[in-house]
């Protein structure tokens, strides 16, 4: 957890925010349950089908793509014509039976959390419903922001994120952003968010980073808008 003053910079900064947007896989449940590993692979195996590129390639090019349009799927629709829905039910049919189970104390921090809240992922609403099912925190979220809700834009372009602050129905400058990628919490803070990173980081930038986001809740202790039950 970040020093107590930062934290108390922090704390400062969100007293009066508005709304929550959540990013969903790596940040709602840790890195290391294994499921976005298997999106992906299935990214990877999609691209090899449609370029006939070795693994090696593969990596590069969507290296490539993710950091000229900021997704590989940017890339594929404008260099390989490719159709995002199709794209994005192939690359989340995956099975998650065993990886994540409900969790309450996940449950408990979010219904803590007395404003609108939106999961904002560059995946598709159907792979964001069935991940808050698998968690059991489905009704702590009013909305889905995913990549169709944004023109397939996605983070970190800065017309998705007043796009998910508009389904929030706040204030892009009192709307607290929760990602566990640095590039997309810059892009936040560019916005004019508080963000939160979700993970280590030794960046002086950041407005706050804590390891699990279950830390959040020493954070949120005591401001107006957080009411743990």
């Amino acid at each position: 957890m970040e020093s107590e003053e930062r934290l108390k910079q922090f704390r400062r900064k969100i007293e009066n925010a508005e709304g929550f947007l959540f990013d969903l896989d790596n940040t709602l449940y840790p890195r290391e349950k294994g499921v976005f590993d298997r999106v992906n692979e299935r990214i990877d195996r999609y691209v090899m089908r449609l370029t006939g590129k070795t693994p090696g390639e593969v990596g590069i090019l969507r290296r490539d793509y993710m950091g000229s349009y900021g997704t590989t799927l940017q890339g594929l629709m404008r260099h390989h014509n490719v159709q995002p829905e199709l794209f994005l039910d192939d690359v989340h049919d995956i099975h998650f039976d065993g990886l994540l189970e409900p969790n309450p104390v996940l449950r408990g921090l979010l219904s803590g959390i007395h404003l609108p809240k939106v999961v904002f992922t560059n995946g598709s609403a159907s792979h964001a419903v069935r991940v808050l099912d698998a968690l059991g925190v489905s009704e702590c979220f009013e909305d889905i922001c995913d990549l169709k809700a944004t023109g397939f834009l996605g983070k970190p372009h800065r017309e998705s994120y007043r796009t998910a602050a508009s389904m929030v129905g706040s204030a892009v400058d009192r709307t607290v952003f929760v990602d566990d990628l640095e590039i997309n919490i810059r892009a936040a803070i560019e916005c004019g968010m508080s963000a939160v990173r979700v993970g280590k980081s030794e960046s002086d930038s950041l407005d706050l980073a804590v390891e699990r986001i279950q830390d959040l809740e020493r954070a949120f202790q005591g401001l107006p808008w957080f009411r743990p039950g």
